[in-house]
């Protein structure tokens, strides 16, 4: 190159490399999700069914314009603990994600359903990556933990609520 020519660059933009490790890894947490929608795809069009009358739709916790301190003062049922008929079971995340779903919602049972497949998705992804990085030293055998609870039918009564 003499100092009359010009320099040549190149303007091409760098190509984006993506490590094989990564994507397997979002392959995993893909096809994980896929098998949770899949499994519980079904309950989407259900509706309320049972206790969840009484959990949700007769529970006073729940309600547009209720206290969020009753949440995390009252049991599942929405009675006051220190009552002689509460049930003394104490579980105000859940109530805290219905009062969410009819906040966002309504009462229509898709929005229950579709949240309780969301979370049952996430909790299946932590799982796999609480399992790689904690329990196994195999990546293999973390997905198979993760894939195994993601369609255990334990879970039926949680996710399709």
């Amino acid at each position: 190159m003499t100092a009359l020519e010009p320099e040549k660059t190149d303007h091409r933009r760098p190509r984006l490399m993506v490590q094989p490790q990564a994507l397997w890894a979002a392959v995993r947490y893909a096809v994980l999700a896929a098998l949770c929608v899949l499994c519980y795809s079904n309950s989407l069009h259900g509706e309320l069914v049972h206790d969840d009358v009484w959990a949700i739709i007769n529970n006073p916790d729940v309600r547009p314009g209720s206290s969020l301190r009753n949440i995390f003062s009252n049991d599942f049922w929405g009675k006051r603990m220190a009552d002689n008929t509460s049930h003394k079971s104490y579980r105000p995340l859940c109530i805290l994600t219905f009062k969410l779903n009819i906040l966002l919602g309504g009462m229509a049972p898709l929005y229950f359903h579709m949240v309780n497949v969301c979370l049952h998705c996430a909790v299946t992804c932590l799982l796999l990556h609480t399992c790689q990085y904690c329990v196994f030293a195999d990546s293999r055998l973390a997905f198979l933990t993760a894939l195994l609870f993601a369609v255990h039918p334990v879970h039926t009564e949680a996710v399709s609520i």
